[in-house]
C-alpha cells in the first residue's frame, strides 16, 4: 500500500486552492440553500459585470395612446415616457479562513489536510449563511449603510413613510408603495380573511408576461403555526411543498404561494430585529408575514465576487495561511405594488 503523500512533498497552497476550487459550487449551494430567502431567490440571481450602482429599469405609468378608433380617426402619437430607474448600492461582505503552520504539521498527509480543510470550510459555510440570513431578514426603516437591503426594507409596513427605496421616495411617489394590512383579527376566520384580502390586493394589475399574484409568503414561526391551525379548524386540507419542507423550512401552501417561516423574521410590531444571539430565545409580541412576488425581486451579484474564495496567503508576521471569502451583491425590487406585509397579528387567537 502506498503511504499517504507527505505534506512536504506537495505544495500546500496548490492543494488547498485546488480543493477549494473543486468545492466551490458545493460551498455556494450549502450557504444559500440553508437560508429560506436565498433558496427562494435561487432562480432570481443576476450577475453584473460592473457599475457604480445596480440599475433597475421601472415602468411606472401606462402608455395613454391606446384607445378605440373608428374609420379615419387619428391615432394618438403623443410621445410617452413611462420609464424610470431605481438605483441600489452594492453591498460588500467578507470573511476569512486560516490554517496555521502548526495545524499543517499536525495534519501531515494529503487526505488529513483535506479533512482539516473541509472542517474549516463547513464552519465558514454555516457562518456565512447565518450572516446573510440575518442581513436579509433585518428590519430597517432606512437603508443600511453596509448590509444588504433586507426584504423587510424593500417591502415594509411603513410603506407611506418618507423613505427612499432604490433611490425613489415612497412618500412622494404613490406607485412605489407596497400593499399592507395591519391585523385586527380576533378569530381564525378573520385571520384567513385578512390573508385572502392582502393576497388579492397584491394580485391587482396584469403581469405583462409575469406572475400577477404572490408566490411566496415568508413569516415568523408563530404566524406559520397560526395559519396551520386556522386552516385545519376550517376543515381545509393544508397542502405542503415537500421540497421546501425537506430543507427544514415551513412548506405549507396558500393558493399559488408557498408559506415559509424564518427564525430570523423580525417582530414588526416592536420594530425589533432577531440576531444570532437571541434567535433561540426570542419571543414575538405579534406575528407578521411578507407576501412576495418573485418575478419582481432579484439577488444581483458582481461578477467574480459571489462568495468567491481567494488564494491562501501567508502574511509577513505570522506562520499562518489565510484565504478571504468575498461577496459583493444586493437585493433589489422592481415592482413594490405586487408585494405586501401582514403585521400585528394576534398569535393568541385560538378559535
Amino acid at each position: 500500500m502506498t503511504a499517504p503523500m507527505s505534506i512536504s512533498s506537495l505544495s500546500f497552497g496548490s492543494l488547498v486552492s485546488t480543493t477549494l476550487m473543486n468545492y466551490r459550487n458545493t460551498f455556494y449551494d450549502n450557504v444559500h440553500n440553508a437560508i429560506p430567502i436565498f433558496y427562494m431567490l435561487r432562480n432570481r440571481k443576476r450577475t453584473e459585470e460592473g457599475g457604480e450602482r445596480i440599475v433597475v429599469p421601472l415602468a411606472y405609468a401606462k402608455n395613454s395612446t391606446f384607445k378605440s378608433i373608428s374609420g379615419y380617426e387619428a391615432v394618438d402619437t403623443t410621445p410617452q415616457d413611462p420609464l424610470t430607474s431605481a438605483y441600489y448600492n452594492w453591498k460588500e461582505m467578507a470573511g476569512s479562513m486560516s490554517i496555521s503552520r502548526e495545524e499543517e504539521n499536525k495534519n501531515r498527509g494529503k487526505y488529513q489536510v483535506i479533512n482539516l480543510l473541509q472542517a474549516k470550510v463547513k464552519i465558514a459555510e454555516m457562518s456565512a449563511a447565518e450572516e446573510l440570513e440575518e442581513q436579509a431578514m433585518a428590519i430597517a426603516t432606512a437603508s443600511p449603510s453596509k448590509d444588504l437591503d433586507p426584504i423587510n426594507y424593500l417591502v415594509q409596513k411603513l410603506c407611506t413613510g418618507s423613505y427612499t427605496v432604490g433611490n425613489i421616495n415612497q412618500s412622494t411617489y404613490t406607485w412605489w408603495r407596497n400593499q399592507y394590512t395591519e391585523s385586527s383579527a380576533t378569530t381564525w376566520a378573520g385571520f384567513l380573511a385578512e390573508i385572502a384580502h392582502l393576497y388579492n390586493k397584491c394580485s391587482k394589475g396584469g403581469g405583462a408576461g409575469k406572475r400577477s399574484e404572490p408566490d411566496w409568503i415568508i413569516c415568523d414561526q408563530g404566524y406559520y403555526e397560526l395559519y396551520e391551525s386556522a386552516a385545519r379548524d376550517k376543515s381545509r386540507i393544508v397542502k405542503y411543498d415537500d421540497t421546501i419542507a425537506n430543507l427544514g423550512f415551513g412548506g405549507a401552501k396558500y393558493k399559488n404561494a408557498v408559506f415559509t417561516w424564518d427564525e430570523y423574521y423580525p417582530d414588526y410590531y416592536t420594530n425589533t430585529a432577531v440576531t444570532q444571539s437571541t434567535v433561540d430565545s426570542y419571543s414575538y409580541s405579534f406575528g407578521g408575514a411578507t407576501f412576495l412576488n418573485r418575478d419582481f425581486i432579484e439577488y444581483v451579484v458582481m461578477a467574480g465576487s459571489d462568495l468567491d474564495v481567494g488564494p491562501f496567503i501567508q502574511p509577513e508576521n505570522q506562520v499562518v495561511r489565510t484565504a478571504l471569502i468575498y461577496n459583493m451583491a444586493n437585493l433589489v425590487i422592481s415592482n413594490r405594488r405586487k408585494q405586501g406585509v401582514h403585521h400585528k397579528v394576534d398569535l393568541t387567537i385560538a378559535a
